[in-house]
């Protein structure tokens, strides 16, 4: 099982095409989770014979060599990889299936599974999914903010169908694609109720010294603020509270004398609504634009007809604000 079968193309061609079937990339998904044959046994509900027996028969008829044994535990070979993520993605896509069937049955009409990231959440997320419940209302739209990392792996296993985040496209797998939805830098704004909002003029040296609410540490942002920071020959400001949650760090805003860095469409619906000043000061943080990601292949009518609907309230929000300016 651990040996390198012989390859013959032609023949693992045919089994592919003849014999690969679901059993056998749920015994793939099984091995790549329990990392064991008595592991992937228990999960499966069959005998540790049977999980060698199967996974005999299918690297015997690929001729490669899937889990190689490493200390303790199997760890996938390219090829294995490679199986292990075709396997994930006809489960999500079987999953999703069934969720659709299910919808119709109990009167809804589809559901769409969104990822997004901080700077999708205030306005341009929810003015769509406005648009997309007024248009049918018994779609179901399921949001999920987590860790941008998660958000990917989820859209490659087609756990999601669309993914907002601010990404540069060199750091995108091959196989998503994205559009541009907006072009927005970084602002520093301050709590309308912090002492200093109504003084004309702050430079960097005195917001330094202040209490700041920004991203966690690790992330994407705090990197690039804290590059910001050395490139003004500044510390970092050492008053923070951390959070990854955009709407906590409005809701703190309200309450405390606090500054933020936030994208320009986020600290504008901030300003309207009375809770931060937009500072006349340039933040050259360097974070992407705000784009709409999805993977290259076909997208259903639903997923197709929703990207309409995001891009359609970028550029309203675009238009409204070239009015004002």
């Amino acid at each position: 099982m651990l040996s390198s079968p012989a390859a013959d193309p032609q023949l693992a061609e045919a089994f592919v095409a003849r014999r690969l079937s679901l059993r056998h990339l749920r015994l793939i998904l099984a091995l790549n989770e329990g990392k064991s044959i008595s592991a992937a046994a228990e999960l499966l509900h069959v005998t540790q014979p049977a999980v060698s027996k199967s996974l005999t028969e299918l690297e015997q008829g690929l001729g490669q060599t899937l889990f190689v044994r490493r200390g303790r535990g199997f760890h996938a070979t390219a090829l294995g990889e490679r199986l292990i993520g075709l396997a994930s993605k006809l489960e999500s896509d079987l999953r999703r299936g069934s969720e659709d069937v299910a919808a119709i049955v109990r009167g809804t009409h589809g559901e769409l599974q969104i990822g997004a990231t901080n700077a999708a959440l205030p306005q341009l997320l929810p003015d769509a999914m406005a648009l997309m419940k007024q248009e049918r209302p018994l779609v179901t739209i399921s949001v999920r903010t987590h860790a941008l990392s998660d958000l990917i792996d989820e859209l490659r296993q087609g756990r999601r169908d669309l993914v907002l985040a601010r990404v540069p496209p060199i750091e995108m797998p091959p196989d998503i694609e994205g559009q541009v939805l907006l072009k927005q830098n970084e602002v520093v704004v301050i709590s309308c109720v912090h002492p200093l909002a109504k003084q004309r003029q702050l430079d960097w040296q005195q917001l330094h010294q202040l209490a700041w609410v920004g991203p966690l540490p690790g992330t994407r942002m705090r990197g690039l603020m804290d590059r910001m920071w050395q490139t003004l020959g500044l510390a970092p400001p050492c008053n923070l509270i951390e959070t990854g949650d955009i709407m906590l760090v409005l809701s703190m805003m309200k309450r405390l004398p606090l500054l933020a860095m936030m994208p320009q469409h986020v600290a504008r619906l901030a300003a309207q609504q009375g809770i931060v000043k937009i500072l006349p000061l340039e933040a050259k943080v360097g974070l992407a634009d705000l784009a709409l990601w999805h993977l290259r292949e076909p997208q259903s009518e639903l997923v197709e007809r929703f990207k309409t609907l995001l891009q359609q309230v970028a550029q309203d929000y675009i238009r409204r604000e070239s009015a004002q300016a």
